[in-house]
């Protein structure tokens, strides 16, 4: 029961951010329904066979995991053998609490607008989905959340279904919604409203 509590506040978490940082970026929001309505229409909901034709809805979902980062570190990890990263030697048996945040924050790797909500990093030149392997927001090597596959397919399901049914809009446009996380086990959000509008 304890394993699908995590998905589940991990994904709703999720949710929850691709909606707040919408509100900031509502640019992402009409080429989400573009793609949409151009691949799905409004004469049924969208399926998992409709992935590969919605690569930018894809982009969004994975860099609100980049940008948020919703579980920062991963589960305790050991080394079996000594190895060296850069100028330091670790010992056989330390203990290692991988940062995930650090990578998906990495401006070496994501370039000099990390901090931007900017789906595009997440497509090729031919508008194609790409899968950096720096891309790590369910962590890395043996100790990966193996709900990972049910997590893509939640939320690849809701926002797909919820962004062809609706408009997301800010109620107060001059003030929007605050995007400091709350630090905890998890990256929160301060709670805000929203305006849903029927499409």
């Amino acid at each position: 029961m304890d394993l699908f509590t995590a998905g589940t506040e991990t994904a709703s978490s999720t949710i929850i951010w691709c909606i707040l940082l919408i509100l900031h970026f509502p640019d992402v929001q009409t080429k989400i329904h573009e793609e949409l309505d151009r691949e799905v229409g409004l004469c049924r909901r969208p399926t998992m066979q409709d992935q590969s034709s919605l690569p930018y809805l894809r982009a969004v979902i994975k860099e609100t995991q980049r940008l948020v980062s919703i579980v920062p570190f991963s589960l305790l990890h050991q080394t079996n053998e000594k190895i060296t990263i850069g100028d330091y030697d670790i010992p056989k048996g330390t203990r290692v609490i991988p940062h995930l945040d650090s990578v998906l924050h990495d401006p070496h790797i994501w370039g000099p607008d990390v901090d931007v909500f900017r789906p595009e990093r997440f497509l090729d030149n031919e508008g194609k989905v790409v899968h950096p392997e720096q891309f790590i927001p369910f962590s890395l090597g043996p100790r990966v959340c193996f709900g990972e596959n049910m997590a893509k397919t939640e939320l690849f399901l809701f926002l797909s279904s919820m962004f062809q049914r609706f408009r997301f809009e800010c109620p107060d446009p001059e003030n929007p919604p605050s995007l400091t996380p709350v630090i905890g086990l998890t990256a929160a959000f301060s709670s805000y409203k929203v305006v849903c509008l029927e499409r």
